[in-house]
């Protein structure tokens, strides 16, 4: 019996349209696919689950498919069914962090000089390109100063910063944004539609705000949920019992008690969640995402960097009047290395209960 596709790669984007937020990218891989006119190498930097590596499909196909129109590729050609397959013999992928040494780099370009075998274009895909060695990046150096005028490199990377200078001036650059979390939800409800999976709007927007902007993520973790509650619905609760989550008045809760001072009331809140299995790094992450938002409500009219409903940001807002600018800011410095903090401590509740006194604190100082 053959194994059941994962949803992610099921629902993987094989057409520019399908790809959830990255208007500007979409419209600029459009406009040149209808004008057939493609660099000779890209370079997709962006947070991890965004759509860099099946945008780099997606243009691969682009160049090599034998009926494109207005941007969209026809899914039936040879170029359409090896390329989102992988099979094909001219558009090679690698990964940089388990390929990045001068000895792979090197087999790869030596390969790039020889003649496309199938198509009219060789494409190749490195992705986290960011992990190649020196030597690798001095290989890749050469070749893109100069390459064939069949070929066409694009890189994709989670490390921008760390991309060489010079590897960066040779490519076409463009910007993945992390997926707002309205969008994941429309696209997870869709999935839902189609796999008949019954799962109420409350339980999908908190799937979509856990995925933080990572559409994989998200996709992963309704098929988690998914496999293990069988044909009941799931709800809120089924996503707060199995990931280890707090419901959004759970978090709101707390943080209107680091407003009024109650470090009795914060702390027995969070041992509550605690003892219901919430995870630690979950609390704090949802915790500093409230005060970040009150923050920016409170120093700009703009809402459009808050990725909330208009009913919760009037809360927010609400909240955020009596609070001082300054003391919220010295809050975003206080939480900047929380992760790093829970994750090498031996007892992570205590650096989060710390945390959060440290937090009235400084509101109250």
């Amino acid at each position: 019996m053959a194994q059941q596709k994962t949803l992610y790669l099921k629902y993987r984007p094989r057409q520019l349209v399908e790809l959830v937020g990255q208007r500007q990218v979409k419209a600029t891989l459009k406009q040149s696919s209808l004008n057939n006119k493609f660099a000779h190498s890209y370079l997709f930097s962006g947070e991890r689950g965004c759509g860099k590596t099946s945008t780099a499909r997606i243009v691969a196909m682009l160049m090599t498919c034998e009926n494109v129109s207005e941007g969209k590729v026809c899914g039936k050609c040879r170029a359409c069914t090896t390329i989102s397959k992988g099979a094909s013999l001219d558009v090679k992928e690698l990964n940089g962090a388990t390929s990045r040494g001068i000895d792979e780099a090197k087999a790869l370009i030596d390969s790039a000089y020889w003649s496309p075998q199938e198509f009219k274009r060789k494409i190749y895909i490195i992705d986290e390109c960011h992990m190649l060695t020196k030597e690798a990046n001095s290989a890749l150096l050469k070749i893109l100063e100069e390459p064939p005028e069949y070929l066409t490199f694009i890189l994709c990377t989670t490390e921008l910063k760390k991309i060489l200078s010079t590897i960066k001036s040779r490519c076409q650059r463009f910007n993945f944004t992390k997926i707002p979390s309205t969008s994941i939800a429309e696209r997870l409800l869709l999935i839902a539609e189609k796999e008949n999976i019954n799962i109420d709007e409350d339980a999908v927007a908190m799937l979509a705000k856990m995925a933080r902007g990572s559409m994989r993520d998200a996709i992963g973790y309704i098929d988690q949920l998914a496999t293990v509650a069988s044909d009941k619905e799931l709800t809120e609760k089924h996503v707060m019992e199995y990931f280890g989550v707090v419901g959004k008045l759970g978090i709101m809760s707390i943080v209107k008690e680091i407003k009024s001072g109650n470090v009795s009331k914060v702390l027995d809140q969070v041992n509550d969640m605690i003892m219901a299995s919430a995870d630690a790094k979950n609390i704090m992450f949802d915790i500093s995402e409230v005060f970040r938002n009150i923050m920016i409500l409170k120093a700009s009219d703009n809402h459009k960097s808050v990725d909330l409903p208009e009913g919760e940001i009037k809360e927010l807002e609400k909240i955020g009047e009596s609070l001082d600018l300054n003391k919220l800011m010295k809050l975003a410095h206080l939480f900047s290395n929380i992760e790093k903090k829970l994750e090498f401590n031996i007892n992570e509740r205590w650096i989060m209960e710390a945390t959060l006194i440290k937090c009235i604190a400084d509101l109250r100082s």
